[in-house]
């Protein structure tokens, strides 16, 4: 199936002006070399790392807390491995062309469970919350492209919903949204346990997304009536939705382009002397996505000098 030509990442670069410039844009992946080519030039710094997720498969982002004690903060005891503020890694999205989120762009299935507590639950797990807290997940601010939004999708616990629950324009701040995934109704000593799979995630337009997260206690179990924890700091996660240029270079007369794949999605890098009207010819042969950092050589290109673009060649269900 033909892509359906959503917004795509485009980097241009001339001689004649100092540094890329990278924009989203609806033709695809385009880089504008000037004459001669100008020098090599890297977007990337440092060593890039890119979460490794297993296409199909259930991503879990896992909520206990510091102690048991009233007062006591809730976590995101596995957080480290998300935190936009401390890696490079992101949660890749597929633009979907059927089914219930046809038109969003979704990654694989990402859950947050609050672990057990109790051995009926599979616990007790370490640093599990208080007996008595029901634990929530709030939304709490986007970041993104301009226009785009950012939405959770509630399940049946088993299958997914045709329905958005709740949705957020980038550029919110001080969210409220919240999901539930205790599974208890906040009665005196139950298990904070909960793994509620059928829910998802999806954004609206291509580009890179944070979206901040916050774990909160809504049980009335603690002092005067309250929760027993306060909330968690503010994980901040990073999703792409749609392939993401990182950098490119120009080496020996050859361009290489950097990009992070998406699992099941094929790319062709392509090559046009003009953008007026553009003749795309490919300059690279295609090259399918393995969830990870990958790296496509113009080794077919008339000349080095012109106009590059990624072609995604496939959409997934």
């Amino acid at each position: 199936m033909a892509c359906m030509n959503p917004l795509s990442h485009v980097v241009e670069f001339s001689s004649a002006r100092p540094g890329p410039r990278s924009i989203w844009s609806r033709p695809r992946a385009c880089f504008l070399l000037g004459p001669g080519g100008g020098p090599a030039i890297s977007l990337l710094v440092g060593l890039l790392w890119v979460l490794c997720l297993v296409a199909g498969a259930d991503t879990h982002i896992y909520v206990g807390a510091a102690g048991t004690n009233q007062g006591d903060p809730l976590l995101f005891t596995n957080g480290s491995l998300f935190d936009a503020t401390r890696t490079n890694g992101a949660l890749p999205q597929i633009l979907r062309t059927n089914g219930l989120n046809a038109g969003y762009y979704r990654g694989d299935a990402l859950t947050f469970s609050a672990l057990a507590a109790t051995p009926v639950n599979g616990g007790p797990v370490a640093l599990h919350a208080a007996l008595g807290a029901r634990i929530g997940i709030q939304v709490t601010g986007l970041k993104g492209p301009p226009g785009g939004s950012f939405a959770f999708w509630e399940g049946d616990g088993e299958s997914d919903l045709g329905r958005i629950t709740f949705s957020l324009p980038v550029g919110s701040v001080a969210g409220t949204n919240l999901l539930l995934i205790s599974e208890n109704v906040g009665e005196a000593g139950a298990d904070p346990y909960g793994h509620i799979h059928g829910r998802e995630f999806t954004t609206s337009l291509a580009g890179t997304y944070l979206v901040g997260f916050r774990a909160v206690d809504l049980s009335t179990n603690g002092l005067g009536g309250g929760p027993i924890h306060s909330p968690s700091d503010v994980l901040w996660v990073r999703f792409q939705a749609g392939a993401l240029i990182e950098a490119f270079s120009l080496v020996g007369g050859r361009v290489t382009v950097t990009f992070r794949s998406l699992p099941g999605i094929t790319n062709a890098l392509e090559w046009a002397g003009s953008l007026s009207p553009p003749e795309w010819v490919v300059a690279a042969p295609p090259l399918r996505g393995n969830n990870g950092i990958q790296m496509m050589a113009s080794t077919n290109a008339p000349s080095v000098d012109g106009f590059y673009r990624l072609r995604q060649l496939n959409n997934l269900p």
